[in-house]
């Protein structure tokens, strides 16, 4: 059976420093997992753990001087083909950054990384999600007139047990309260309608999903939290919290 969810958490050694890769196969491979073979599914499955193992210590290993940095929020998407004799080909990015020098820190990493996957019994598709994240992101740099709504009175709770909404421009901020640690997994439907922020109490932003359809799967401590958002349409919002 798919494993739904697989994330992986890379915490670097500098204060508010958070370089990660994210493996939600869900977000990821909805569109192709079930046009793939069997062997391809099985792979993935079985696989996967290591593979974010291996990727791990290459990404902490190649993203040191990323530390120094006072405050990057950068991401970007990957895709490539594992061929059986342990070779990389097709590599291309679903989603770029909005520096180059991030989105050839993910191509670097995923070559010295490939080498120490398991090898696939047939060609099989990779993808991946690289966050660079160094320093807080304050709401206050952020989406300056969606601010007012954030710290105002244009706030709805979202009820316990709430799994999806539509959400419009004309609505409020959604806030929600996680009863333990765990995971905040949102995404859009369209995934292209618009972006949301995921943001504390406190209006400090977490984790920002913007137009890329690959949703928001990132680990919290218990408390309250905000859904920032911004659409060009009217949205399925779809949410699952602790």
């Amino acid at each position: 059976m798919l494993k739904l969810i697989l994330g992986l958490m890379i915490l670097a050694a500098g204060a508010n420093a958070d370089i990660e890769v994210k493996m939600n196969t869900k977000a990821l491979y909805r569109e192709i997992f079930e046009k793939l073979s069997d062997q391809q599914q099985n792979y993935i499955n079985d696989n996967m753990d290591t593979i974010k193992d291996q990727t791990n210590n290459v990404l902490r290993a190649e993203s040191k001087d990323l530390q120094k940095a006072k405050m990057i929020d950068e991401s970007n998407a990957v895709e490539f083909i594992l061929n059986p004799d342990g070779t990389m080909s097709n590599f291309k990015y679903l989603m770029k950054s909005d520096e180059n020098r991030y989105d050839g820190l993910s191509k670097r990493v995923c070559e010295a990384a490939v080498k120490k996957y398991p090898l696939p019994k047939e060609p099989t598709p990779i993808r991946m999600v690289f966050e660079y994240k160094v320093g807080k992101m304050n709401l206050g740099s952020q989406r300056g007139s969606e601010q007012q709504k954030a710290n105002g009175e244009y706030i709805q709770t979202i009820p316990r047990g709430t799994t999806r909404f539509n959400y419009s421009a004309d609505q409020q901020i959604r806030q929600f309260e996680t009863t333990k640690d765990g995971f905040v997994n949102a995404n859009l439907n369209p995934p292209t309608c618009g972006w949301i922020d995921l943001l504390t109490e406190q209006n400090e932003k977490v984790r920002s999903l913007t137009y890329t359809g690959y949703g928001i799967y990132q680990g919290v401590p218990k408390g309250k939290y905000k859904l920032l958002m911004q659409t060009k349409e009217t949205c399925n919002v779809n949410i699952q919290y602790p």
